[in-house]
């Protein structure tokens, strides 16, 4: 059986040499790596899977880089993610950068040094380090949110939903059923979809007519214990609020549990509206009015469309809207408290 030794001996290399050709490290040529491929061929060496992936051009492995898998949103995501490549035939290597540049920077960075065949990333806000970064690992990628402005001249697809349009319907309920003191409680200027969902809950109140002031917005987090601190301080600063839309469903349940420790009855004396629609939201003494993201349909698709990306010799940019619906429960009611 030849080995790579017959290589590195016949073409009068050194065995590190072909065995970095073989792992397709950056440091070795092009045409090196040509020669050894046909020397393969010639000697009829059986190679690994590293070497299958030179010859083929492919590795079967794809990257997921996301924020904080073990939020229950992107946790549903991966799972939809993993069934698709799965069945493709496809390894996931995973990424947790909790929104940190420095983690998302060296994550692609060592990408760069592995043979994958594509990724799907979440990411926060690009600088340029980054944006090169993408362009440089030259390979099909799918954004789990909207390209932003300084964004749209890479060639990468995207998959989302209308965060502003979601939050507008889910403020615009609130207000139907008579409330016009509604806070505003949200996860970090980090996070992509922020900025929508607060202009959604903004434009809303500004259409209805209702006045608002910095007081009506508290920027926390994203955990349950930052949905108590931040309806603690909503309430410290608007003691009239009578309804509260959070920016995802684990701040609503921190709200809700706050407001039940101190006494305050939901919806009675205040209602509270999520965005997610998490398996939790549902629980009985939840019952969370919220609004529903698709979130393993988001990442089958997402998948999906990598899938078709790597499989095609001429990748199409494609941006895909999922929709939304305002899924109605207990936490919500009429403003029964100043009536």
């Amino acid at each position: 059986m030849k080995t790579i030794k017959d290589i590195a001996k016949e073409l009068g290399l050194s065995v590190s040499t072909v065995s970095r050709a073989l792992n397709d490290k950056p440091d070795i040529k092009k045409e090196t790596k040509e020669k050894i491929l046909e020397e393969m061929k010639r000697l009829n060496y059986s190679p690994n899977a590293n070497a299958r992936s030179l010859i083929q051009k492919k590795s079967n492995i794809i990257g997921l880089m996301l924020s904080d898998i073990t939020d229950p949103f992107f946790s549903e995501v991966a799972l939809g993610v993993e069934e698709v490549s799965s069945k493709s035939g496809y390894q996931v290597i995973y990424g947790n950068t909790f929104l940190n540049l420095e983690k998302e920077k060296r994550f692609l960075s060592s990408l760069l040094e592995r043979k994958i065949d594509g990724l799907i990333m979440k990411p926060g806000k690009l600088d340029e380090e980054l944006l090169r970064l993408i362009e440089q690992l030259e390979i099909p990628i799918v954004f789990l949110r909207k390209l932003r402005e300084n964004e749209q001249h890479l060639n990468v697809s995207s998959i989302d939903v209308n965060h502003y349009k979601a939050a507008y319907r889910a403020v615009e309920y609130l207000i139907k059923l008579g409330h016009v003191n509604i806070g505003f409680i949200g996860m970090s200027k980090d996070v992509s979809e922020e900025e929508d969902r607060l202009k959604g809950f903004l434009d809303c109140l500004e259409n209805h007519n209702i006045n608002y002031t910095d007081d009506n917005i508290i920027i926390s987090g994203t955990g349950i214990e930052h949905g108590g601190t931040g309806v603690k301080q909503l309430l410290n600063k608007k003691s009239n609020i009578t309804a509260i839309f959070t920016a995802n469903d684990l701040l609503a349940i921190g709200a809700l549990e706050w407001l039940v420790k101190n006494n305050y009855k939901v919806p009675e004396n205040i209602s509270v509206v999520g965005f997610e629609n998490l398996e939790i939201s549902s629980l009985h003494w939840i019952n969370l009015t919220t609004v529903d993201l698709p979130r393993k349909k988001i990442g089958i698709q997402a998948a999906e469309m990598l899938m078709n990306m790597v499989s095609s010799d001429h990748v199409k940019k494609e941006e895909v809207e999922l929709d939304t619906k305002l899924i109605i429960r207990k936490s919500t009611g009429g403003n029964q408290l100043h009536s």
